[in-house]
Order: structure tokens, then C-alpha cells, then sequence
């Protein structure tokens, strides 16, 4: 029995441990130079309502639209620590549904975004 309890001991570590990896991989994303620049770029777009370069501007939201998309399957699936991705993200990601609003962003692509800014604003983090 004590066997048993050591192995359901370990198991449940190592599912911890990869959670944990799973949420600095995904936060990672979200600090890479790439990133930081076309987030910046769409913010800027997003609120003087203006793009030099509309196709740049389409890639920038469909990237930084994607990495959140990512974290949000790995944070609504629960294969990743839900309080380090919040901690990292959550101010960031409430700023995106008036980004996508104002840029058109199709409501349809937004559904995981969504559920994702619900989920985090219900979670109690200590």
C-alpha cells in the first residue's frame, strides 16, 4: 500500500511538473521579441484607428491571435498551471476583444480567446 501511495505520489508531481513547463512554454510565446512587437503593433493600430500596412496588420493580429489561442487550449484544458498563465496574461488578454472589435477580428475565431478571458476572471490564484 505504501507502494502504491509513493507511485500515485510521483505521478501526480510529474503531471504537476509538466503543467508547470506547459505554462512557462506558453508564457514564453507571449515575451518573445516577434510577439512584442506585432502585439504593440496592433494596439497601436487599434487605438489611433489608422495601419500603414493592412497585410502586416493582418499578420500581426493573426499571430499575436494564435499565441493566445495556444495558451487558451493549454489554460481551458487544464494541461497547463492556470495561475502562472493568468498571472503573466491576464491583463494583456482583456485588452484583445476591443483590439479584435476595432480590427475586425471575425467573432467565430475569438471563441477559445473568450472562454479563456471568462475562465481566468472566475480564477482564484493565491
Amino acid at each position: 500500500i505504501v507502494g502504491i501511495f509513493f507511485a500515485f505520489a510521483q505521478l501526480r508531481a510529474a503531471k504537476q511538473s509538466e503543467k508547470i513547463q506547459n505554462a512557462i512554454n506558453a508564457i514564453n510565446q507571449t515575451r518573445s521579441s516577434d510577439f512584442l512587437k506585432a502585439y504593440a503593433r496592433i494596439k497601436t493600430a487599434a487605438q489611433t484607428k489608422q495601419a500603414d500596412d493592412r497585410v502586416t496588420l493582418i499578420d500581426d493580429l493573426n499571430y499575436v491571435m494564435n499565441t493566445y489561442d495556444n495558451a487558451a487550449l493549454l489554460y481551458i484544458k487544464d494541461r497547463a498551471d492556470r495561475c502562472m498563465i493568468k498571472e503573466a496574461t491576464f491583463s494583456t488578454v482583456q485588452e484583445l476583444p476591443a483590439i479584435c472589435e476595432t480590427l475586425s477580428y471575425p467573432e467565430a475565431y475569438r471563441s477559445n480567446l473568450n472562454n479563456f478571458l471568462q475562465q481566468m476572471t472566475a480564477e482564484r490564484c493565491d
